[in-house]
């Protein structure tokens, strides 16, 4: 059996750096987040992790800041972690794709108490199991009401290169 680390992508003075500013976290999600889209669709799966590994860890800290609400940072966290799944997956990881899969449901289990949002978060739970690209019944409203998920002005230049 793999034994596993804990997955950390960004080098801790991007970190600092980064969660210092939430709109500067949602620029650099974005950004990495269609970079590994893109990389992804190019079938660049092992170019692709690091991106999107990137956006993960920043999601988690965005859903943590419930920026720029709960509904869009629990979607947003959902759907990173199901694009850095796939990757793993297609590049022939999916040992670290079950670890993403096992550590992002847990995540998003610790906000279940939450009884506002108790469906919302079982709905991105349940995606994440059965990795559905859709947003489920009734999220799409939810992110919507809540700003939908709005490009950051400056997302193209703002984030940091990956190093």
């Amino acid at each position: 059996m793999e034994k596993f680390v804990n997955l950390r992508f960004l080098c801790a003075n991007h970190r600092q750096w980064l969660m210092e500013d939430s709109g500067r976290a949602e620029q650099a999600w974005l950004e990495w987040s269609e970079r590994g889209a893109m990389l992804c669709e190019e079938g660049k799966h092992g170019q692709a992790i690091p991106f999107l590994g990137c956006a993960f860890e920043l999601a988690d800290f965005l859903l943590l800041k419930r920026t720029p609400g709960y509904a869009v940072a629990t979607v947003r966290f959902t759907d990173s972690a199901r694009q850095l799944m796939e990757a793993y997956r297609q590049h022939g990881e999916s040992g670290y794709a079950n670890y993403v899969l096992v550590t992002s449901s847990s995540r998003l289990a610790r906000e279940l108490g939450d009884k506002a949002n108790y469906q919302l978060t079982a709905d991105c739970i349940r995606t994440l199991y059965t990795g559905a690209t859709d947003l489920p019944p009734g999220v799409a409203e939810r992110v919507r009401g809540s700003g939908g998920l709005p490009i950051p002005a400056g997302a193209a230049t703002a984030a940091p290169r990956l190093h």
